[in-house]
């Protein structure tokens, strides 16, 4: 049976977080921050806390992958308020698309806030 470390379970944490900050950035936060605030898809204020949140994923993931409990605690709280998003688009938005894509993104925060919160089990001699 192989098990796995806090560390394993920390930096596999960082890792799942790095890459949807990075999927966020390039894919919303660019694009409307280049197009400003009259052009952008959606409200601005919302355009910059995804970028603020992003950042600060790869802040967390940063302390995370070094083992550090700052960053697994920063990793948890960007992850429960990204949690906090994808329920209010699997409330609110309407497209198939944009719900399958809200559905695997909540089970995705879920996994990491589980990943940080990893305890190793310790054997007693009992």
């Amino acid at each position: 049976m192989v098990t796995m470390t806090r560390s394993t379970a920390l930096k596999t944490a960082a890792v799942l977080s790095v890459l949807v900050a990075l999927i966020g950035i390039g894919l919303y936060d660019l694009p409307n921050l280049v197009l400003g605030a009259r052009d952008s898809d959606g409200p601005f204020a919302l355009v910059l806390g995804s970028f603020t949140s992003d950042v600060l994923a790869l802040v967390a993931a940063y302390g995370a992958w070094r083992s550090q409990k700052w960053g697994a605690v920063l990793l948890i709280a960007v992850n429960a308020f990204w949690i906090i998003q994808a329920i209010s688009s699997l409330l609110f938005d309407a497209t198939v698309a944009e719900l399958t894509f809200a559905a695997v993104m909540l089970v995705h925060h879920v996994v990491v806030i589980t990943l940080c919160l990893w305890r190793e089990r310790v054997v007693s001699a009992a």
